[in-house]
């Protein structure tokens, strides 16, 4: 049976009230006025015989224009249908006979059209009322609005739908345990960490995964905290998962207890910082090796800001620049190490060098200056750091290359010279060592002269001119620059007649640093 709804007849107005109604509003009539429910009285028809004035409070509607409305007007599709199946299980069942009412009242929740066009939610709660035979006459209920409430739960649903995902979703562990610390509770990431099933995981030990090493010292460190029934943070538990690999968990987690207070559990968050402990390894490597760096005095280890400030200044950098740690530190002193024209070729380079890609690049500079304002020859490996597409800082190493440079330089102008104008060049330090000669001098002396590399010059004479060579050459080359004389060369299978002129060589400081040994020198014409 379905109920029929007739507007033109329902307004309480129109609607004959019965008397014994009639008598029960009057009699509560201070409590229907003042009440913020909405009562009302309908027909078995569904029809309104009566409005309290509340509903405009509630959806908007005077007690008058709500009554001219269809019950199809008043409430949603879904709340119309749900009115429907009541009508059919609950009201029509007791009206016409069929079932017994047990004075129970019926209740029900429902979307309601509130008059703004917004749906609101109220809780129906209603029963019959009987005449003075006991005879149901008509339907009496109250709306009580409890949109407030509805959209909380719903609220809350959505929280506590978002909190699953969350727990379900993150890469952290979160668990549960009973008093005799088995997990009860553990989410997906636990079998992503440890790679067990998770029914496996439930059900097993806290520390059932430790390694033997750790084992028993997490458990002791665990119970004095579970003995006081004290939270943690920063637990550190070391596992072995199904592969056997070593997982690193940094573990917090709190005491649950039961409805009397006793301890019940725990329950916590485990994160996997495996990763963290290998980059703290590294990062523990990597300073051990940048400490052997910044101490080591054969080259300068500098690292500078993107404002040129100094970061880093090693040994090796007040070795060869003269500037304390202290003071490159404090004072603005990089551009200082540089002659005015050097540091804008090298501000260019390193422009260059850094936009728009970042790289490493060397730079040779004769033109750099200590701290006494000597002028030094020095070779940069610079290497630009790019942090989020800016230039954040640049490593360098520096190594002071003066006396190498010199020895280079004066090795490549001596080579041009014996190809045109000798037979052959040697170079000895101040103890008459050989440490260099041009290729035209193996053609001269054979390649067995590099097998003579560090030995004394004696070995390139016979006994007589050695011994005039150490007597009297070399001596006189040392005070009066040079020194000329006749002399037999044997080396190996050669043994030939010659003439040798030693040329003394200084360092910038004016001091004696070696000889050159020219051989078969040519007059120029």
């Amino acid at each position: 049976m379905k109920y029929t709804d007739n507007t033109e007849s329902s307004s309480p107005e129109n609607q004959e009230i019965p008397l014994e109604i009639k008598e029960k509003l009057e009699l509560y009539g201070l409590m229907v006025q003042e009440s913020s429910d909405v009562i009302w009285i309908m027909d078995f028809n569904l029809r309104t015989t009566y409005m309290s004035p509340s509903v405009e409070k509630h959806l908007g509607y005077t007690v008058e224009e709500y009554s001219q409305l269809s019950l199809a007007d008043r409430i949603p599709q879904e709340s119309f249908e749900l009115s429907q199946e009541i009508y059919k299980s609950e009201i029509f069942p007791i009206v016409s006979g069929e079932q017994e009412y047990d004075g129970k009242p019926i209740i029900y929740e429902m979307l309601h059209k509130h008059k703004n066009g917004q749906l609101v939610w109220g809780e129906i709660s209603f029963s019959f009322i009987r005449d003075k035979s006991g005879k149901i006459i008509s339907i009496m209920g109250i709306t009580r609005n409890i949109d407030a409430r509805k959209r909380a739960e719903q609220e809350l649903e959505r929280s506590r739908e978002q909190y699953r995902m969350l727990v379900e979703n993150t890469n952290d562990w979160i668990w549960e345990t009973d008093i005799d610390n088995k997990f009860t509770y553990c989410n997906p990431a636990a079998e992503r960490i440890l790679g067990y099933p998770l029914h496996q995981i439930i059900g097993s030990g806290f520390f059932e995964y430790s390694t033997e090493a750790t084992r028993q010292s997490e458990i002791l460190r665990f119970e004095q905290f579970k003995n006081s029934a004290f939270p943690f943070a920063g637990l550190r538990h070391i596992l072995t998962d199904a592969n056997q690999r070593i997982i690193h968990l940094d573990v917090n987690g709190s005491p649950i207890f039961d409805s009397e207070g006793n301890l019940s559990g725990y329950h916590g968050m485990s994160r996997d910082v495996s990763n963290y402990q290998l980059l703290l390894k590294k990062l523990n490597r990597l300073e051990a090796r940048q400490s052997g760096l910044l101490s080591q005095p054969d080259f300068g280890v500098i690292e500078l800001d993107s404002n040129f400030e100094i970061l880093e200044w090693s040994v090796g950098a007040t070795r060869i620049f003269g500037y304390s740690r202290g003071e490159a530190m404090v004072g603005k002193i990089f551009k200082s190490l540089w002659e005015s024209t050097a540091w804008l070729s090298f501000v260019k380079e390193l422009e260059a060098n850094t936009i728009p890609v970042p790289r490493p690049f060397f730079v040779d500079e004769k033109r750099n200056k200590r701290l006494d304002s000597k002028e030094i020859h020095c070779n940069w490996y610079l290497n630009p750091i790019i942090e989020d597409e800016y230039f954040k800082s640049i490593v360098i190493f520096v190594k002071d290359v003066s006396e190498i440079k010199e020895y280079s330089e004066a090795l490549s102008q001596f080579q041009m010279f014996t190809e045109s104008y000798c037979g052959a060049l040697v170079f000895a330090d101040t103890r008459l060592r050989i440490n260099g000669f041009p290729p035209a001098s193996i053609d001269y002396f054979s390649s067995q002269l590099t097998m003579l590399k560090g030995m004394h010059i004696r070995n390139l004479f016979d006994k007589e001119s050695a011994k005039i060579i150490l007597e009297q050459g070399v001596n006189y080359a040392t005070r009066m620059h040079s020194w000329q004389g006749e002399v037999t060369v044997k080396f190996n299978a050669i043994e030939k007649p010659a003439s040798l002129e030693i040329v003394s060589q200084l360092n910038k400081k004016g001091k004696l640093k070696g000889f050159a040994l020219i051989f078969d020198k040519i007059k120029r014409a």
